[in-house]
């Protein structure tokens, strides 16, 4: 029933394998401790879901493995809690997930309940609307009732404007009250299907032994007819876009983001990287250029942080986060981040600043992935928007092979005016307001 396998490349750690189904497994041995972290990532997240029916994704994150024809209402996290797992869920974007690290000698078990998960969902009116009960708390507790949290869901929504990626991943209020047993049903029967899946594993095993165990249990679901999708589009670059919030315990601040491609979407290989590169440049680290500039050397910027994220089906976003000085105003902070930001553009960075940028990034790489459940992580991710994670091997020679050139041209032509959304956020009990 295994179409296709590929042993591992000489380069590569990756090893990989597909069923006949459709089903992908990717799997990177590190044979360290007797662990296996398994992650089932189905591709389906936020950013497939259609206008007033929000949350979907989110929804079936929490009602997917709750039972089904082998398992009862909650036994599946008490039977891996029992072998010595961990079992947990997330969704974002473009993906929903359920990771799961335990003992290697209990694998087969956890393989057997995802499954029957993936099969055979049981998605039952009273669990549903008690999980609602629980998402609609989780919106309230950490979004409607969190200014920060409530000023970056509407930064989204203005940077990505009615593209998928400017859905909240939990959804909005409005389509919440109004889901159904019957929706999440559909979107189960739409998406959660082998051949719209990866199995991402990363330990304690061998290609031979993950084969077998998953062919038992996988190679008899039958692949369906999926939905056509297409990769979210940003917004086209014509004006900069900005906004004023004015929320109760709001930080006096502002967030500026730039619509830029995303590791799929780039035009190529080396403008990904060096697009990658750009946080590290900008705004991470004291060495980088607008901590010197603006919380350093004219500290009208309390703190700065960035985020991008560049494992998308569609382009993404770099965003800088920044918290005003007292003497500052968000407008003031915020142009004054466009100044600098417009002279980072027109000249490539210096030797030293590119090395250091690089040296963080793979410093980062290589303390997050020195775990198996981050390992496994990145092997999802990459599959989930559409990349071959047999590629992440070469990262590291990739990411070094990069150029102030190569970075200079990034920087020019996409931190641009064009591209740019900005949030000025106001405490609205502050003097400012």
């Amino acid at each position: 029933m295994i179409e296709h396998p590929s042993p591992p490349l000489q380069s590569s750690t990756v090893q990989s394998f597909t069923l006949a189904n459709g089903l992908r497994i990717y799997l990177r041995e590190d044979h360290r401790a007797p662990l296996v972290s398994v992650q089932l990532w189905f591709h389906v997240g936020s950013s497939y879901e259609p206008a007033g029916h929000t949350g979907l994704s989110h929804a079936l994150e929490h009602l997917l493995f709750d039972s089904s024809s082998k398992l009862t209402s909650g036994q599946y996290s008490s039977i891996m809690t029992r072998l010595g797992g961990n079992p947990n869920a997330y969704t974002s974007a473009d993906a929903t997930v359920f990771p799961l690290t335990l003992p290697g000698s209990r694998l087969e078990i956890a393989l057997e309940a995802m499954a029957d998960v993936m099969a055979s969902s049981t998605i039952s009116d009273a669990p549903f609307a008690r999980e609602l009960d629980v998402v609609m708390a989780e919106r309230r507790e950490e979004v409607d009732n969190a200014p920060l949290s409530l000023a970056l869901e509407h930064h989204q929504s203005l940077a990505y404007g009615n593209d998928g990626y400017g859905t909240p991943i939990i959804g909005h209020k409005a389509d919440l009250e109004h889901l159904t047993p019957a929706a999440a049903r559909t979107w189960y029967q739409s998406w959660y299907h082998p051949n719209n899946a990866t199995l991402a594993v990363a330990g304690d095993i061998t290609l031979l032994q993950l084969q077998t165990l998953v062919s038992r249990h996988f190679a008899t679901i039958s692949a369906h007819r999926l939905p056509q999708r297409q990769p979210p589009c940003a917004p086209p670059a014509q004006a900069r876009r900005h906004q004023v919030l004015r929320l109760p315990g709001l930080y006096t601040g502002a967030i500026l983001s730039f619509n830029l491609p995303s590791q799929c979407t780039a035009q190529s290989a080396e403008q990904a990287y060096a697009l990658r590169l750009l946080p590290d440049l900008l705004a991470d680290g004291h060495s980088s250029t607008l901590q010197r500039r603006l919380v350093l050397d004219d500290p009208i910027l309390q703190g700065l942080g960035s985020s991008y994220e560049p494992w998308q089906r569609g382009d993404g976003l770099l965003a800088l986060y920044a918290l005003c000085s007292p003497q500052a105003t968000p407008e003031n902070a915020a142009e004054r981040l466009m100044l600098e930001i417009e002279a980072f553009r027109q000249s490539a960075p210096s030797r030293e600043d590119l090395q250091r940028a690089k040296a963080r990034l793979l410093a980062r790489q290589v303390f997050e992935r020195d775990g198996i459940d981050k390992q496994a992580q990145a092997i999802g991710k990459q599959a989930a928007c559409g990349l071959d994670p047999v590629a992440l091997d070469n990262e590291r020679q990739a990411i070094e092979a990069v150029t102030a050139e190569q970075v200079g041209l990034a920087a020019l032509e996409f931190l641009t005016d064009s591209r740019a959304a900005i949030t000025f956020m106001h405490d609205k009990e502050s003097a400012h307001a």
